[in-house]
């Protein structure tokens, strides 16, 4: 597995959280990276179960969105991939 690449199959909050943290490091810094991957963990409800599919389309799109600030948009669509 590469650098910003995200494992498969990790479905608990925690996890989530960390992936897309791992994920976005790169683009956004540690920092700010863990920081608004528990924000949108919490703000989509992951708290306790394993990610719904409509909540994990929602959260890429948001991710998608958040990134077009950040990096060109083919990029920020490979990564709001990457991220779930």
């Amino acid at each position: 597995m590469s650098f910003g690449e995200a494992p498969v199959n990790r479905s608990e909050p925690v996890e989530t959280a960390l992936r897309i943290a791992d994920v976005l490091t790169p683009y956004l810094g540690a920092r700010a990276a863990d920081d608004v991957a528990r924000h949108l963990c919490a703000r989509h409800g992951i708290v306790d179960q394993p990610v719904d599919p409509a909540v994990r389309s929602d959260l890429q799109e948001t991710i998608r969105k958040g990134l077009l600030a950040f990096v060109d948009p083919g990029l920020a669509h490979e990564l709001a991939r990457r991220c779930l």
